[in-house]
Parts: C-alpha cells; sequence; structure tokens
C-alpha cells in the first residue's frame, strides 16, 4: 500500500516537472511571438486609421519624394529633363509631361521638345503639336497639321511680344499676331532659340518624378501586404500563425497555472 502511494506520487512528481519545463520552454517562445503579433497588429492599426482619413490628411494629393522609396517602386528618372527660365515657376520638360514649377500642365503620346513664355502665355511643341496654355496652366488650344502648323518640329523661338518661330527640317516657320497662321520665312537675323538649362533643378525633377505616386498608394500596399511584392502573402501567413500561436500558448499557460479548485 505505501509503495502504490509512492508510485503515484512519484508520477505526480514527475509530471508536475514536466510541465514546469515545458512552461519554462514556452514563456520566452509566447513573448517573442507576442512582440512579433503586435508589431503587425500596430501596423495593420495605423495603417488602417491613415487609410480611413485619407481625405483629411490629404494623402491622394501628398507626392513621394523619397528616392529609395521611388526606386523600389521602379520608377525611374526620366531621360529627357530641360528646363525653361528660373524663378519660383519656371517651365520643365520631363519626357512627355510639361510642369510649370511643380504643377503638372500636359501629358502628351510623343515626347515633348520645347517650351516657352510668350507674354503671359505659355507654349511648348512636341514634333507635331503646339500647344497653347495660359498663365494659370489652363489649354487654351492644340495646334496640328489639321490646323495648318508645321510638321517634324524641332525647335521653337519667342521674339519680342508677338513673334514666334518654329524650325523644320524644311525650314523657318513664323506665326502671325494672333498665332493662327504659319508662314515659311527667312529670319533676318540669327534666332535665339529656346534653349534649356545646363542642368534642372534636382527638386522640380524629384518632383516630376513622384508625380505618379502618392502617400495613400503606399499605406494601401503596405496595409495589403502589396509593397512587399509575391512574398508578402508567405510573409503575411507567417504574422496570422504567430497570432494564432500567440493566442494558443497564453490559454495553455493560463490553464496550466490557474489555482486548483478545492
Amino acid at each position: 500500500m505505501i509503495r502504490k502511494h509512492l508510485d503515484a506520487t512519484h508520477r505526480a512528481s514527475r509530471q508536475k516537472s514536466l510541465r514546469i519545463r515545458i512552461l519554462r520552454q514556452l514563456r520566452p517562445w509566447h513573448r517573442r511571438l507576442g512582440i512579433v503579433s503586435v508589431l503587425f497588429v500596430l501596423l495593420l492599426t495605423l495603417t488602417g486609421v491613415a487609410i480611413n482619413h485619407s481625405q483629411d490628411f490629404n494623402l491622394a494629393q501628398k507626392q513621394v519624394h523619397q528616392g529609395w522609396l521611388l526606386d523600389y517602386y521602379g520608377i525611374q528618372v526620366p531621360n529627357h529633363v530641360a528646363q525653361f527660365g528660373t524663378g519660383a515657376a519656371p517651365l520643365l520638360i520631363t519626357d512627355k509631361q510639361l510642369w510649370h514649377g511643380k504643377a503638372l500642365l500636359l501629358e502628351t503620346q510623343t515626347r515633348l521638345i520645347s517650351a516657352a513664355r510668350l507674354g503671359e502665355l505659355i507654349l511648348a511643341i512636341d514634333a507635331n503639336q503646339l500647344y497653347l496654355f495660359d498663365n494659370q496652366g489652363r489649354l487654351l488650344e492644340t495646334q496640328n497639321a489639321s490646323t495648318g502648323l508645321p510638321q517634324e518640329l524641332q525647335a521653337l523661338a519667342v521674339i519680342g511680344e508677338q513673334q514666334v518661330w518654329l524650325r523644320t527640317p524644311k525650314g523657318y516657320y513664323q506665326s502671325d499676331d494672333q498665332l493662327i497662321d504659319w508662314v515659311q520665312a527667312m529670319p533676318l537675323a540669327p534666332i535665339a532659340w529656346a534653349t534649356p538649362l545646363a542642368a534642372a533643378s534636382p527638386e522640380l525633377v524629384q518632383n516630376a518624378r513622384g508625380a505618379n505616386l502618392n502617400w495613400e498608394r503606399v499605406l494601401l500596399d503596405l496595409h495589403s501586404g502589396r509593397l512587399l511584392g509575391a512574398t508578402s502573402v508567405w510573409i503575411w501567413d507567417l504574422f496570422a500563425l504567430a497570432l494564432l500561436l500567440v493566442s494558443l500558448s497564453g490559454f495553455w499557460i493560463w490553464y496550466k497555472q490557474k489555482p486548483a479548485k478545492h
């Protein structure tokens, strides 16, 4: 009888010792998984709140200017950059886009060639079209072959307040005072063609580069996991598994440590 009692006591002692060892091994992992889970929940919470209040924070209007983030999204520096003039709002061409300072005026199907000011107006050309804007950046008119504009444009010049010249492989063309008719002519003096600065403003170029990426898009991608690419599915699955393990291990620790009922 005494031996049976000793055996039962020994088994109970071994079970208790095993439970203690398991608890000791489990607690550190529970804490580590808890930290990971907290970070994951914080990420989802903060990005979710920011997205819900996107209009309040103007996230859709806030462009991304961080070079490393633009590189990550594959947004490259424009191949063709040309700045015309200086001051608070110079004219800037980046490939197929025309900028008035940091404001986008135009995006075309072909690369823009040149831009200049004509009094209170803004002119820009690509190979086969001329674009006319007011000083506020509103597009007033587009000229092309159907309106009598010469084709295969190469350069633009503004002389004085009214004279506009175009250069093509076939020669030079001058507009009338109303900028409606174009007549082939030979200039009496060398023409000062609109020439870009030797180096465009890095700030303006970076602004143009980030025009198609805003912080709302970045937060949406971060919240959904798309920011991490194809591996995001597996990473998000690991986070979900960590949450599950924290819940199960926390319940097990509580259950094994709760006071016994008498």
